[in-house]
């Protein structure tokens, strides 16, 4: 039996015994989106980075786009400020044509160590989670 049958009898007991709802079923995934997105996010601007230099609201849009759910300001503006401090993405001003000046947003040498460290490790977490799954 695999995990994912041993899974699907277990959630079954407990939805029978009324112990656990399809809504606690989603909520819990919610949540658990919601973390793993959180615990991803330096890896995933990294990799935007590491590509082209990219100001702040391109980045959200491009992350919110590929992740299909909505990236608040409120939580890309600080962390991408935590990240210059730490010297892992640097910035300059850019002047523009028309509009207010933007920060333009590049990987450095360290974020790209830091990158690479990340893949490393996602590759690895991705091969025992899929050795996992095929049992």
């Amino acid at each position: 039996m695999n995990t994912n049958t041993i899974y699907l009898v277990y959630r079954g007991i407990l939805s029978y015994f009324g112990l656990v709802t399809n809504k606690d079923l989603q909520d819990q995934l919610d949540k658990w989106q919601l973390q793993l997105r959180k615990g991803v996010l330096i890896y995933m601007l990294l990799a935007l980075l590491d590509k082209d230099e990219m100001y702040g609201y391109a980045l959200i849009s491009s992350l919110s786009k590929k992740m299909a759910a909505d990236m608040a300001e409120g939580t890309i503006y600080p962390l991408l400020n935590r990240m210059v401090r730490n010297g892992i993405i640097t910035f300059d001003w850019r002047i523009m044509e028309s509009g207010p000046a933007r920060k333009y947003y590049q990987i450095s040498e360290s974020g790209r160590e830091l990158l690479n460290g990340m893949h490393e490790h996602w590759q690895s977490v991705h091969t025992i989670l899929q050795g996992l799954k095929d049992g």
